[in-house]
């Protein structure tokens, strides 16, 4: 397996402090997807936390499953899943193997606005140039997974603060 290195080097317009190095980029970009998840779920009127939902309910899993998946507590995300559900955006319904497990899934109308949200998350990216300079991506989404991975690979401490998820999650099989 080849590891990629990349080179931070400033971009002239865009007028903030540069990143001279890989963590301080990772730190600026953290705080711009903060940025962007608040700012994209506001104008759909929700919260970044129920568009994450939103987002990870792409693929129907389990309450255990999703908190896993978001790194939230079970009891977060039941009552995040009880607070979109009142807005018709989720249901629970039973598990098809197991009519003990609760599965959580999108209604059409969750599914509409967990695309409005990635489709807003995209133009931000788009019209902030982030995606394409030149006609070429700029950072490439493998790269991106595998930082991600490489990140995620060390337990987290319990009590530590949320990290945001990507806007699409894989499927969550736990209870």
């Amino acid at each position: 397996m080849s590891t990629t290195v990349a080179t931070i080097r400033p971009v002239p317009e865009s007028g903030g402090d540069a990143a001279e190095t890989l963590p301080q980029a990772l730190g600026r970009l953290r705080v711009a997807l903060n940025d962007a998840f608040e700012a994209c779920s506001q104008e759909l009127g929700l919260t970044a936390q129920q568009c994450e939902l939103l987002c990870a309910v792409q693929r129907p899993g389990t309450v255990g499953g999703l908190a896993q998946a978001l790194h939230c507590d079970r009891s977060n995300v039941s009552r995040l899943v009880d607070r979109v559900s009142s807005r018709g955006l989720v249901r629970r319904r039973r598990g098809e193997d197991d009519g003990r497990v609760t599965v959580v899934e999108l209604t059409a109308g969750g599914e509409r606005l967990a695309l409005r949200f990635l489709a807003a998350l995209e133009e931000r990216s788009l019209a902030s140039g982030a995606r394409r300079a030149g006609g070429r991506e700029v950072v490439s989404v493998p790269t991106l997974n595998a930082i991600s991975d490489a990140l995620g690979a060390r337990p987290r401490a319990p009590g530590r603060g949320r990290r945001p998820p990507p806007p699409h999650l894989g499927e969550a099989s736990d209870r």
